[in-house]
């Protein structure tokens, strides 16, 4: 495995959910690379310079989406600003074969932000993390499958690259729940078409947001719903072109969410996610966010 391998794969761990209980799926590998996943030409991120205000093209087009998603409201993106999710599937550690997974979100926006992910090898590992500021901290534990009795997670705080590593995840997951592209601070123009997959032309937007800074955005001419998301990740010690592409939106309180996720970083695969629960206008004490 090499050692970006291995640090995108820590990060795509660290990056992940909260577990809320889901039960993850036998620890049996995948035997074979998936064949339904998204393909697109090379893809590099060369944004233009940061306008002081959206073009009026951009921001018809950016209104088309948001509306697509949101059945025409795009004010129930709000609901999304102190929520959870959680998705199920596969990582994989050294390509195919993958292992099962699990990854939950908790998100209040503006600032904190807890993650966990539990992958199910030999042993079934949890990785967990939470931003806030009050302090950012990382926990790890490992325990024998089919052991479902309660384990304490040594927690110690994140620092240096690592937490640079876990805030451009928690503006990714932002991003997941769309609601910054709404946001009034939000600059928007258009970007050239791209074709992903075997029937998606999609026409492409630059986006500024308050949570991630650049990102590129291609969406379906057809179904005016996002296909593909893609910024400057940060993975082992630097940025690296990390983008999701989405399928199979699925309706959660007149939101439409992809329930299949494929996330890639320097055009490895690092994980599948197949299925999607999102609970809307959780309510959060601070204190939620201090510990796994």
């Amino acid at each position: 495995m090499t050692a970006f391998r291995r640090a995108a794969i820590a990060g795509a761990m660290i990056a992940a959910a909260f577990l809320t209980g889901c039960k993850p799926e036998p620890a049996t590998p995948r035997t074979a690379k998936p064949t339904d996943v998204p393909t697109a030409g090379p893809l590099e991120l060369k944004p233009p310079a940061k306008p002081g205000q959206s073009t009026p093209e951009g921001q018809a087009k950016l209104a088309v989406l948001l509306a697509a998603h949101t059945g025409g409201k795009p004010a129930r993106l709000d609901a999304l600003k102190s929520a959870g999710f959680t998705r199920a599937g596969v990582l994989f550690l050294n390509g195919p074969p993958g292992f099962p997974a699990t990854q939950t979100v908790e998100v209040a926006w503006p600032a904190r932000f807890k993650s966990s992910t539990e992958i199910t090898t030999e042993t079934v590992g949890t990785t967990a993390v939470g931003l806030s500021p009050e302090g950012n901290w990382i926990s790890q534990s490992n325990r024998p499958h089919g052991d479902t009795g309660a384990k304490a997670l040594p927690k110690q705080k994140i620092v240096d690259d690592l937490l640079l590593t876990a805030q451009r995840q928690m503006q990714e997951d932002h991003c997941f729940l769309l609601f910054p592209f709404a946001d009034p601070l939000t600059k928007v123009v258009l970007a050239d078409d791209a074709k992903i997959g075997q029937e998606k032309d999609c026409y492409g937007l630059h986006v500024w947001t308050p949570a991630l800074d650049y990102a590129l955005l291609h969406v379906d001419k057809k179904s005016n719903l996002l296909v593909r998301l893609s910024f400057a990740g940060h993975e082992n010690g630097r940025d690296v072109l990390k983008e999701l592409l989405f399928e199979d939106a699925q309706d959660f309180g007149g939101v439409k969410l992809p329930a299949k996720v494929y996330i890639r970083a320097a055009g490895i695969e690092l994980a599948e996610w197949r299925s999607l629960k999102v609970t809307a206008g959780k309510t959060f004490e601070p204190k939620h966010f201090d510990n796994p």
